[in-house]
């Protein structure tokens, strides 16, 4: 009986993370423990990625105070409970949109860029609450490029912040690196058109890569194939990505 193994094993790729919890005394206490949530979602990828990704986390730091935003304003207990209760308290934009996180003052406050050039560390998991101002994902670094989010251009390699909510558990972690895992592969295949036509429900050309019929054979993150809006069941979405696309998954330097 002929072995099945790969002729080529794949590298097994283990990054080093640094998880940053925002967690300020008014947070609920029964709300989900940050590194509860990571060692859980750590062990989800591994078991998702056919093993291939295993992440580890290095560094924890606890920050009982609440992100500076963009705007220079910064929630405090009070004004954060009230926004709770009531949105139309919370900050927000010029268009009404709700102010983001300052993500320079971050990568600085906590030396991050330091620590990617010191190969300590391989990328970020931040933890907040709602109206903390995180993307699900964003992408620092040389030539950094769109991953859900608009890119961060730092003087070092690209890596990936990745913003979770505590609030929340396994499920929208999934979906979160879904969109990161998205915007990855369409740039490496140059399928960003197709893929945007998929979720603005638009007509699309013939697939002209792997990856543009992988699409259309699995769906994106938000809709299964002919299914509803915010229909996709996420871990069945990720685990039947290629076994040969982790790598650049999860290593943003091997994207072309």
């Amino acid at each position: 009986m002929p072995f099945n193994f790969r002729r080529n094993p794949l590298k097994i790729k283990v990054p080093k993370v640094l998880l940053l919890d925002f967690r300020p005394p008014a947070v609920p206490p029964e709300w989900r423990n940050a590194l509860g949530l990571a060692e859980e979602f750590s062990e989800a990828m591994t078991q998702i990625s056919h093993k291939i990704a295993i992440f580890k986390i290095v560094a924890k730091q606890e920050i009982s105070a609440y992100p500076v935003l963009t705007n220079g304003m910064q929630y405090n207990d009070i004004t954060w409970s009230q926004a709770m209760t009531d949105d139309r308290t919370a900050i927000r934009d010029a268009h009404g949109n709700y102010m983001l996180a300052d993500y320079q003052r971050i990568l600085q406050g906590y030396k991050i860029i330091q620590g990617i050039q010191s190969n300590q560390i391989d990328e970020v998991w931040i933890f907040g609450g709602p109206f903390f101002g995180f993307y699900e994902s964003q992408m620092v670094g040389r030539n950094a490029f769109w991953c859900n989010s608009p890119a961060i251009e730092q003087n070092c390699r690209r890596f990936i912040v990745m913003g979770f909510n505590y609030q929340r558990g396994l499920n929208e972690m999934i979906h979160s690196f879904g969109h990161r895992a998205e915007s990855m592969l369409s740039r490496h295949f140059d399928s960003q058109d197709f893929q945007n036509r998929l979720y603005r429900q638009q007509p699309i050309p013939a697939p002209k890569n792997e990856f543009e019929q992988w699409l259309i054979e699995h769906g994106t993150v938000h809709r299964a194939p002919d299914g509803v809006e915010y229909g996709q069941n996420e871990i069945n979405w990720a685990s039947a990505l290629k076994p040969e696309w982790w790598p650049m998954i999860v290593d943003p330097n091997l994207v072309k």
